[in-house]
């Protein structure tokens, strides 16, 4: 028996497996994050499947005809894709025209870039972060993946037949092709800011190294080559390099976090890598992978993966708007049983009908719109269609879907802050400078807080100050002439202003995004210009791991005479809480280091943090500065 695949394309049992292990990663990371924070990584499964899938089919098309018709191949895709697309979309714009108009703004520019499968690129500069919920998701924001693979699809079968038609060894084009998807994992980390990650999370250039993955891997791994059966020694050796894969894409999906430097860095490179070794053991027919990961369950889920992946941020971010309580276990599941209720319909009403529309035999003297028109399915689906379109219509006329959404409260806030820092800070910089000048001291030129102190000296200014801020006339004037250099991130931008109404001699360096491991570069350029105060405010950890080593370079800045004053964070991230506990254990060996504990202060007063609850409003915000400076003020007195 011949032990080779014939020319005739072969079924791959096994990838609807992958394809639900994809969708259950993306699903549970979009429900439960801190369950499986590397569930996004469902994406890059997608993107490997599709380029082994594709490329190995058009090689085949071509060793069979001697060229691809790039046409046909258009139209199957379009067939297959853009229905179940278009349907989805125009029942999201209707929902929001109903129900959700706060969803309105730039509705118009993300229908139409996501029917042109440029919806990505938009979303870098325009669209939501794909990790960031805080501020309320958008519907859309998965649908970047999308257009990625449509951009593929436009370019991708030109280019191989073009490849294949210059005789290049088969081996070779592989080959280049993961040279170029090295050049794309090092834009990503190249264009990578923690500050803006769109650029490099939905780039073209920088995702498509995924992509490439599959396609290299269809030239140098065709699914038509592969044995059957293989002697005992080779397939042992297979199914073990299997296990490992699959181990590896699990401890992936579990461990990898879409928001840490190093993901951008080659881990996410690499993790690729892992799922393209997956894909290959599982495409070979004598793989335990091959028939493992094709059971019933696992196929149903894979058959209907596009339409579940559709649907899927659609209900959650509707359903959560709806519902108060809509974080628990069972409203999760009820949530996913409502997706494989839409999934479902959309499998057989629109992704079925139209991917069984085929051109009457000749002669039959039947057209295939009769046809096609005829059959009860379809025109159900054109009355649902054409009262959605009706949907889309009036959702696009409201001026709002033509306009970016304005600025919430807080964005306000923090871009009014932005100034008003800049502003003290020249005035704060300039009191520095003045005072290295008039002493050759390193101490501030704060009040000693042993001095007794005469209620009846301070000014109205300053008792308003008291009041405002809750501090009694032994704290206010502990702190009020302390030099202070404050470092943060938005929460630090959302809280300066106050700090240094309260502390004039504050400068602040703070900015949205900000990750832990800049801090040592900054608080190095202030101790080199001779600026580093003796009182360091740091608040850095709502977007990140705070690493070791960037902890300990911090303290090596500061030295054992400086007084460090770290705020712990309150978020709903699961870092947020290692980042506390690590604060906390480091504060028992660092004598300079005090922890300003405003996680317990915010858990008991939720109505000082604003809509995300993340960020103080404007009464949180003097609170977070009347923590800082009672704990200063304690330290002081401890003197």
């Amino acid at each position: 028996m011949n032990q080779n695949v014939t020319n005739k394309p072969r079924y791959i049992t096994g990838f609807d497996g992958l394809r639900a292990i994809a969708v259950i990663g993306v699903i549970i990371f979009h429900l439960w994050p801190k369950v499986l924070p590397g569930g996004w990584m469902g994406v890059p499964l997608f993107f490997v499947l599709s380029g082994y899938l594709i490329t190995d089919l058009l090689i085949q098309e071509y060793d069979r005809n001697g060229h691809i018709d790039v046409l046909s191949f258009y139209r199957r895709r379009m067939k297959r894709l853009y229905p179940a697309l278009l349907m989805m979309l125009f029942a999201t714009a209707t929902y929001i025209a109903l129900f959700a108009r706060d969803l309105l703004y730039n509705l118009r520019a993300i229908l139409v870039s996501n029917m042109l499968y440029i919806y990505n690129i938009w979303a870098t500069k325009h669209g939501d972060s794909y990790f960031d919920s805080w501020g309320g998701s958008s519907p859309f924001t998965h649908l970047w993946s999308l257009s990625i693979e449509g951009q593929f699809y436009l370019i991708w079968p030109i280019i191989v037949m073009l490849l294949l038609g210059l005789r290049i060894r088969r081996i070779s084009i592989g080959a280049a092709l993961i040279g170029l998807a090295g050049i794309s994992a090092i834009l990503l980390g190249v264009l990578y800011d923690p500050m803006n990650i769109n650029r490099a999370y939905y780039g073209s250039d920088t995702r498509i190294f995924a992509v490439l993955f599959g396609a290299a891997l269809a030239f140098g791994w065709p699914s038509r080559r592969m044995k059957y059966i293989l002697s005992p020694r080779v397939k042992r050796n297979l199914n073990t390099l299997g296990a490992i894969a699959l181990a590896l894409t699990i401890i992936t999906f579990f461990g990898l976090n879409g928001e840490w430097r190093t993901t951008y860095m080659g881990l996410m490179f690499v993790a690729t890598a892992i799922i393209t070794s997956l894909i290959a053991i599982t495409a070979h027919p004598a793989s335990f992978l091959s028939h493992a990961l094709d059971n019933k369950f696992l196929n149903y889920l894979g058959t209907r993966s596009y339409s579940i992946y559709l649907y899927q941020l659609p209900v959650f971010v509707f359903f959560d708007k709806l519902v108060p309580q809509h974080d628990t276990f069972l409203m999760g599941i009820l949530k996913i049983i409502i997706v494989l209720i839409l999934s479902e319909l959309s499998y057989r009403y629109v992704e079925n009908v139209f991917r069984r529309v085929k051109k009457p035999a000749l002669g039959s003297g039947t057209s295939w719109y009769k046809t096609f028109f005829g059959s009860h399915s379809v025109q159900a689906m054109l009355v649902v269609a054409v009262m959605l379109i009706a949907g889309t219509g009036y959702a696009v006329s409201a001026n709002e879907s033509a306009q970016a959404k304005p600025k919430n409260t807080l964005e306000k806030r923090l871009d009014s802050n932005k100034s008003r820092i800049n502003e003290a800070n020249k005035r704060a910089v300039a009191q520095a400078k003045k005072a290295q000048k008039e002493s050759n001291s390193k101490q501030s030129s704060a009040k000693s807080s042993s001095q007794k102190v005469n209620p009846n000296s301070l000014t109205q200014q300053e008792r308003d100050l008291m009041g405002k801020y809750g501090l009694n006339a032994d704290q206010f004037t502990a702190i009020r002439d302390n030099r202070v250099t404050a470092v943060g991130d938005s929460v630090m931008v959302d809280v300066a202003p106050d700090l240094q109404e309260l502390m004039p001699n504050t400068v602040a360096n703070a900015t949205v995004g900000r990750q832990p491991y800049s801090v040592p570069e900054i608080l190095q350029s202030y101790d080199s210009q001779n600026l580093l105060s003796q009182n360091i405010v740091i608040s850095i950890g709502t977007n990140g791991l705070i690493g070791d080593n960037d902890f300990n370079k911090v303290m090596d800045i500061v030295g054992k005479d400086r007084q460090v004053y770290w705020i712990n964070g309150y978020a709903s991230r699961d870092w947020v809480t290692q980042n506390n506990n690590f604060l906390s254990t480091q504060a028992k060996t660092h004598k300079n280091l005090h922890i300003v504990d405003w996680a317990s202060l915010a858990k008991d007063h939720p109505e000082w943090l604003g809509d995300d609850h993340v960020h103080p409003n404007t009464n949180g915000s003097v609170q977070y500065a009347s923590l800082i400076a009672k704990t200063m003020a304690e330290q002081s007195q401890k003197k």
